[in-house]
């Protein structure tokens, strides 16, 4: 059997919630559920590998209101719209209701069920086909240990589209110059990363718009003497493998080697390895932040 889907069930009805969460394991649908919207939505945001939401016609938005509001599903709606704009990922969604008829605005905009058995395996079927669209879902079944770094928080999920259009490249053997740029976006998320949440390194190594210099970023995770214009020196001395230290250099020269050329232009080897040696860093990356700076994770 293939991996669960993640779905997000935000419903005010717990006993509701529990029945189909129960139900949805047989349709190989794994549902977490919350009882509001801001707590479901900051579970969302919190939770990277949930896959689809499910959505209330009539909910409560905050958790101490008394009574279900008539504007949960749209709230809930473009919240969720803003925030894949935000991450660079669709999050399919449905609405889920037991006042069906209150829902004719929505046709063509969303899909609409209605509680009871026969909406509800539609639903299901519906969920699976979304998900089965989803570039997100394709990239992570095939490459699951790279993600690993973003699910912990070590580097923010508002990048990790960059990961997925990397390995969509790769897979379609799309070797367009303008992937490298992407790449090249990739690394300086790492090293965001590895300064804020993982205070890993120094801010001095930074632009002061909070862009690393790549070329400062690159030697200090070389475990090298990093000297700033300023005269400021800092080095690592942290356990980083000779392999790894090495797939730093060479992505940080690679990525800069080729700015120059058309974004058209054909880069087959450099972009290729290059795709190679950043999953192979990201793989590395969370055993690193485990090891050196596990309070923050």
């Amino acid at each position: 059997m293939s991996k669960p889907v993640r779905v997000l069930l935000v419903d005010d009805k717990k006993d509701y919630c529990e029945s189909l969460s129960g139900v949805a394991r047989h349709n190989n649908i794994q549902l977490e559920y919350k009882l509001d919207w801001e707590t479901g939505f900051e579970f969302l945001k919190n939770d990277p590998s949930i896959e689809f939401v499910i959505l209330d016609g009539k909910g409560k938005i905050e958790a101490d209101q008394e009574v279900e509001k008539d504007n949960f599903a749209l709230r809930a709606m473009k919240d969720l719209d803003a925030y894949a704009l935000q991450i660079g990922r669709h999050i399919p969604y449905c609405v889920n209701t037991g006042f069906i008829d209150r829902f004719e605005s929505f046709v063509g905009n969303v899909q609409i069920y209605e509680k009871k058995e026969e909406d509800r395996n539609k639903m299901f079927k519906y969920i699976a086909q979304e998900v089965s669209k989803s570039d997100y879902r394709t990239a992570r079944l095939k490459y699951e240990e790279p993600f690993i770094a973003f699910d912990k928080g070590i580097i923010s999920n508002t990048h990790e589209h960059l990961l997925v259009q990397i390995i969509q490249a790769f897979e379609a053997s799309d070797f367009r110059k303008k992937n490298i740029n992407v790449q090249r976006d990739l690394l300086e998320a790492i090293y965001i990363g590895l300064n804020n949440p993982i205070p890993c390194i120094p801010e001095q190594l930074f632009h002061q718009h909070g862009k690393p210099i790549l070329g400062l970023c690159t030697r200090f995770m070389e475990d090298k003497p990093t000297r700033t214009n300023q005269g400021d020196e800092f080095k690592l001395d942290k356990g980083v493998p000779t392999d790894i230290k090495a797939a730093f250099r060479k992505l940080k020269e690679s990525t800069s080697r080729f700015s120059h050329l058309d974004d058209e232009v054909i880069v087959k080897l450099p972009f290729s390895s290059n795709t190679l040696l950043l999953l192979e860093v990201l793989e590395w990356l969370p055993e690193f932040v485990e090891t050196n700076y596990k309070n923050y994770i």
